[in-house]
């Protein structure tokens, strides 16, 4: 876990377009949102952002559908996210390619 301390309701923000700013008022920026993946009735996406200095992840949750409105995890969780710092690193794969 990180020293950063982020709501719920400000990764939810963070997932949807939004910004953020700390309980200590530091802004967070956007660095990378990741696609809503849908697992049912459930859906997360997760958020790369910065606070000037370090890169933290934090995954945004919902329920519902695109034909219904969603309900997000802060209505019922108004607590601290769990937020990581990461940072960004180069990977090399191999594959089986058709010749």
């Amino acid at each position: 876990m990180s020293a950063i301390k982020v709501s719920v309701e400000q990764v939810e923000n963070m997932a949807c377009g939004g910004s953020g700013v700390t309980l200590d008022g530091v802004e967070l920026r956007v660095v990378e949102e990741g696609d809503w993946v849908s697992e049912g009735k459930y859906e997360s996406c997760e958020v790369i952002f910065t606070d000037g200095e370090r890169y933290y992840s934090a995954t945004a949750s919902r329920s519902g559908s695109y034909f219904t409105d969603y309900a997000y995890s802060s209505e019922w969780d108004d607590g601290d996210a769990d937020v990581v710092e990461v940072r960004k690193v180069a990977k090399t794969i191999e594959v089986w390619e058709a010749i």
